[in-house]
């Protein structure tokens, strides 16, 4: 079977390959990149109709038994008729399946299920589905991407401060934007709120409606490009975004401001790097900007608090979903070496702390044979 490239996480560098939609496939691109003999691979079957074959993989001397039998007990529990892709498995088996945050990291990439093995972590092939499923998962990985460990360290560093910063606008800019112009404008400089004042001169809607309705229209077109074929779904989302957002300017509809909060926005969910992080990141944004429209900066800050107190509250595995920002002092904090920045690969001589401890040393012999003894 032919390999196919990765689409949906592009690279700069590293391996082009993608999974297929045949499990074997699948696990052959895996052991043709770890060749170790503490590799297992466990095949099990879900579904009461459709039998479907799934892979559990691992590293047996890396990986956390706790964490494994928790897995298998997820997925021994299934009674269902049939689980037809990773999608369906994942939310069968998600912990908590009122939050919108994935518990498990989508790849469609071989090396990124390598490089989660090596860590400590494992992952979930099904047939028929060309995406792994790895756990656990954490804020932290979903922000990282798969040629994060290819390139150099400040190079990585600064494009990890981007995404964050590009979370951080796709969750909160539009809030701000509401609660600044309806209660806070005496926080802006005065030329600003004069040219902001003026730039709304004629928009029928209140601010709240005005982002509400390019946040909707930008919806729209976002899913209106994913269910038309390849070149045309491109068109239309570049085309349809200028043509409605001009149009809707000329027509007084909205305020030029609007249009640059919402494509800012816009810019950052797409800069997140896990697509069904993204997703739930931008659910988020309409609760904040309710939060905003209503109770203005307080509102952003009690929108802010709830949504730390949720992640903090979720768990990958038994792995909190906010480490190693909490819980940092587990593995002596150098899980902080690879988080917000990232720190040059000689210093990257442990494991995650969801490693087993006598396997935290990954590089350099001497500090692994000190740390045994």
């Amino acid at each position: 079977m032919d390999i196919p490239k990765a689409e949906a996480e592009k690279g700069i560098r590293g391996s082009r390959e993608a999974f297929t939609e045949d499990l074997e496939t699948n696990c052959a691109l895996i052991t043709k990149r770890i060749r170790d003999e503490h590799f297992c691979r466990e095949t099990i079957q879900a579904g009461r109709r459709t039998k479907t074959d799934m892979a559990l993989i691992y590293l047996e001397d890396v990986m956390y038994p706790e964490i494994l039998e928790e897995a298998r007990q997820r997925i021994g529990a299934l009674d269902v008729d049939g689980v037809m892709d990773s999608g369906t498995l994942e939310q069968l088996t998600k912990e908590n399946v009122w939050s919108p945050f994935p518990q498990y990291q989508a790849t469609e990439r071989p090396d990124r299920v390598c490089q989660a093995l090596l860590d400590g972590r494992a992952a979930l092939l099904l047939e028929h589905s060309p995406e792994a499923l790895i756990f656990p998962a954490t804020v932290n990985s979903l922000f990282q991407t798969n040629d994060d460990y290819y390139r150099h360290f400040l190079v990585v560093s600064f494009l990890r401060l981007i995404r964050y910063l590009a979370g951080f606008l796709a969750v909160f800019l539009p809030g701000i934007y509401v609660a600044v112009s309806c209660f806070h404008a005496q926080i802006l400089p005065v030329n600003l709120v004069l040219s902001m004042a003026e730039a709304r001169q004629g928009v029928p809607f209140p601010v709240l409606i005005e982002i509400l309705i390019l946040e909707v229209s930008f919806e729209l077109i976002r899913e209106a490009g994913l269910r038309m074929p390849g070149a045309i779904g491109n068109t239309i989302g570049i085309v349809g975004g200028l043509i409605i957002g001009q149009s809707a300017v000329s027509a007084n509809l909205v305020s030029p401001m609007t249009v640059v909060v919402v494509a800012l926005t816009a810019l950052g969910s797409f800069s997140v790097p896990n697509e069904e992080f993204s997703e739930a990141l931008r659910m988020v944004k309409y609760i904040n900007i309710f939060l905003g429209g209503f109770l203005g900066i307080v509102g952003i800050v009690l929108g802010a608090y709830l949504l730390i107190l949720h992640l903090s509250g979720l768990k990958s595995f038994g792995v909190p979903y906010l480490s190693p920002f909490a819980a940092s002092d587990i593995n002596d904090y150098q899980d902080l070496k690879d988080a917000l920045v990232r720190g040059p690969l000689r210093t990257l001589a442990r494991r995650p702390f969801y490693a087993r401890r006598e396997q935290r040393i990954r590089m350099g012999g001497k500090e692994r044979d000190h740390v045994r003894r």
